[in-house]
């Protein structure tokens, strides 16, 4: 009995701290396996020069050496992040390397955003936001109060049409007072047409079918729909200062870190500030959400995700002729699966991602909840449309994705695509610069996500292209898309039509489906690639 035990935990020390790469990971030459110092140390630095930052009290830190010390603390923590993915990899695992790519380019930049360019570009130190959520009877009309942004400009900001109060509550949206992808008005309720248009057919069914089918009906209807979100009344509002206590200004320090989405602070992302829903997820929200919707989509894509490779891929990978040679000397994807599974792959890779997000994101809220009303605690949501809804690529990439790299993306990307617009085309900058935003948004997220799939195909740019195909393609789409609906808008209203008809909503999703499965499959290439597809698939 004891023999297979010591067998088994003698397997487990091998696969865990072996330093040989496992098979299909392709390393960058020379990196090394990842250290516990190399891990630890970047955002333990990180950390430390964040408790210098924030303003006085104490005074010393308004003192020349305290602010040269934070500077070369924040220089060495961005410097350690960029050298992880360049010296490092995981040598157990596929996805860690990838996503090892993904934590030094992301921590590094955000460094430089926090100590160099806000501060000293736009004389900004990010200060806090406080959320405060009082119960509401759920007869009351679902408020949104407008952000509180601390006064904060960002660059490249352009006035919008000043909206008022009555508009406000109709449409249920506000406006986005800083760059990014524009604001989309939300649905005119908490259900889509498409929920509407079920919910309606389902009463004419339970008026004609006896009570204990209706009966049952409902039982189902409750069990999908699971606990009522509790009905709140949001506010948020700017602390006029910065921490006055050292314990203050450690707790500011480490929620700053810990927030990619700038949650609780003046520069939350797009996404949180106008889609704040007056529904408060509770913990058995979450649960029911993990279970009933979340592990079903997981557990579907990944089977498809399984089968494939089984079926079209497992017999190449493990032959003695691939893993004695680079990724891009096989092109797996297109040699050996048929177009229809491509398509279905790349479906299936999407949703699987959108769950694994979901999931995450689920389960810190659940752990963290305790620590309620800390903005630790304080989850909005990944995703704020759901899926059915979207109806164009831009929306999808609004609102059907997460946004947890949307800082990073307008820094590095939306704010010079804007710049460079204005530039080339003469724009005041009180002008709208949407191509350049478009553009520069969707260019820096493909060389983030190339830059950290070359991680794991030997450091090779030109294997790590189908990412960046993917979002360069995405960005084109949405500039296109932008002008076809101007352009048909614009004719319609000239020809004394009514500006929008019942099938665009049809088309539209046939459009931006056809988008992103079509470039997708650039994505699902490199994926398969690169091994990771291998991993998922436990292979």
């Amino acid at each position: 009995m004891a023999s297979p035990l010591v067998g088994f935990i003698a397997q487990l020390h091998v696969l865990v701290f072996s330093p040989e790469p496992r098979p299909g990971l392709y390393p960058v030459p020379g990196s090394q396996p990842l250290t516990f110092g190399a891990a630890i140390l970047p955002p333990l630095i990180y950390y430390l020069a964040l408790l210098l930052l924030a303003p006085p009290p104490p005074p010393a830190i308004n003192f020349l050496y305290i602010k040269i010390i934070r500077n070369a603390l924040a220089l060495t923590a961005g410097a350690l992040f960029f050298r992880l993915p360049l010296a490092y990899h995981v040598p157990q695992s596929i996805g860690l390397t990838y996503q090892l790519g993904l934590i030094g380019l992301y921590g590094g930049c955000r460094v430089i955003d926090v100590f160099f360019i806000s501060p000293y570009c736009f004389k900004h130190i990010p200060r806090r936001v406080k959320y405060v959520h009082n119960p509401r009877v759920q007869e009351e009309v679902e408020k949104f109060g407008e952000w509180s942004d601390g006064g904060v400009k960002e660059p490249y900001f352009h006035q919008e049409k000043d909206v008022g109060k009555d508009e406000l509550m109709a449409c249920k949206a506000t406006v986005d007072a800083a760059p990014g992808p524009k604001p989309i008005q939300t649905n005119k309720g908490r259900r889509s047409s498409i929920s509407t248009g079920i919910s309606h057919v389902a009463r004419r069914m339970s008026n004609s079918v006896p009570n204990v089918a209706c009966d049952s009906y409902l039982a189902v209807q409750h069990v999908l729909h699971g606990p009522d979100p509790q009905p709140v009344l949001e506010t948020a509002t700017t602390e006029s200062g910065w921490p006055q206590t050292f314990r203050n200004r450690a707790s500011w320090a480490l929620e700053l870190e810990l927030s990619m989405r700038g949650v609780g602070f003046t520069w939350t992302t797009a996404d949180v500030r106008h889609t704040r829903k007056t529904w408060l997820p509770t913990v058995g929200n979450r649960i029911h959400s993990v279970l009933i919707h979340v592990f079903p989509v997981l557990l579907v894509s990944w089977f498809v995700i399984k089968t494939t490779y089984v079926r079209y891929l497992v017999m190449f990978t493990d032959s003695p002729g691939f893993v004695n040679n680079e990724p891009q000397l096989r092109e797996l994807f297109d040699e050996y699966i048929p177009l229809h599974m491509q398509f279905l792959l790349t479906g299936a890779l999407g949703a699987f991602l959108m769950a694994v997000f979901s999931l995450g994101h689920s389960l810190f809220a659940i752990v963290l909840s305790p620590l309620a009303p800390s903005p630790l605690a304080f989850f909005p949501p990944l995703y704020s449309t759901r899926i059915w809804d979207v109806t164009s690529v831009r929306k999808f990439w609004s609102y059907g994705w997460h946004r947890l790299f949307a800082r990073l993306f307008l820094v590095y990307g939306v704010w010079p695509g804007e710049w460079v617009e204005r530039k080339l085309t003469g724009k005041s900058s009180e002008e709208p610069a949407d191509v350049g935003k478009v553009l520069g948004g969707f260019l820096s997220s493909a060389f983030v996500h190339s830059f950290s799939v070359r991680g794991v195909m030997g450091g090779s740019w030109s294997s790590a292209a189908g990412e960046a195909k993917f979002f360069a393609l995405n960005g084109l789409a949405v500039v296109i898309e932008g002008a076809i609906t101007r352009t048909v808008k614009s004719s319609r209203k000239r020809r004394g039509f009514s500006e929008s008809i019942w099938y665009d909503q049809w088309v539209s999703r046939i459009w931006w489906l056809t988008v992103l499965l079509g470039s997708g499959r650039n994505f699902a290439r490199g994926w398969v690639k690169s091994g990771l597809v291998r991993e998922i698939a436990f292979m």
